[in-house]
């Protein structure tokens, strides 16, 4: 029980950030594209269908970074991350051309979460070159 508390506090906006996708994908994956009214205006007939499958993708990205989160497996984390990047960055680019000003606000927060994971995903991965670079198997070198 201490394990997953700990891991909060030390990840609490990342956890926010994933778990907010599940449930806003879980609502995309259920109700369509009444989830968003900029959505539905900006991809007019195809809306539901399109909203039903982001859902899916958003909530899925948002799972596989919570456990990637919590379980330590940057190889989960990682491809979460660009799941839930895109499905920000498609709600900013739909919200803000179904929308336009009224859903600057919205299309703001959700666009720099977008590029927000982006970044996150960018740092691991520079991250995990670095310490491949650092093994002796990637130096060439002869392991026990």
């Amino acid at each position: 029980m201490a394990g997953w508390r700990a891991q909060l506090s030390g990840n609490p906006f990342a956890t926010m950030v994933a778990l907010t996708a599940v449930v806003l994908g879980a609502l995309g994956m259920i109700i369509g594209d009444g989830v968003s009214r900029g959505m539905t205006d900006s991809l007019a007939g195809h809306a539901n269908a399109i909203a039903h499958l982001w859902g899916l993708i958003f909530a899925t990205g948002g799972a596989l970074t919570l456990y990637g989160l919590y379980a330590r497996r940057v190889t989960l984390e990682l491809p979460g991350l660009y799941l839930v990047a895109g499905g920000y960055a498609f709600y900013c680019l739909t919200v803000l051309t179904g929308l336009k000003q009224h859903g600057l606000a919205a299309g703001v927060i959700s666009g720099g979460l977008a590029a927000g994971g982006l970044l996150k995903a960018h740092a691991i991965t520079v991250r995990a070159r670095q310490v491949g670079a650092a093994t002796p198997e990637a130096a060439g070198g002869e392991t026990a």
